[in-house]
């Protein structure tokens, strides 16, 4: 779909890496953490990633009750309001 709509044609979905990356260089710049999914409500999905053991792609959100980033994947399709995506340009 990223590559379908003229308005995205550059963009690609994050990997874990790069959600990661992004997500520790956030928090030091800051001193918040993204994805918070007691505050926000938002958990992100990395849709330049596939894992084929669950038929799915990963996703990640931080825990406040547990202090720490999880994850997990699961099929897009089947994803409720909360997940969304974070697009990247590939420079």
């Amino acid at each position: 779909e990223l590559q379908d709509n003229p308005a995205y044609i550059s963009e690609v979905g994050m990997t874990p890496e790069d959600y990661i990356t992004y997500a520790i260089t956030h928090l030091e710049q800051t001193d918040q953490v993204v994805d918070d999914c007691q505050e926000n409500v938002s958990v992100s999905l990395q849709l330049g990633a596939y894992f084929s053991a669950f038929d799915g792609v990963p996703y990640a959100y931080w825990c406040r009750g547990f202090q720490q980033v999880r994850l997990g994947g699961g099929d897009p399709e089947n994803s409720s309001s909360v997940f969304g995506i974070r697009g990247a340009v590939r420079v």
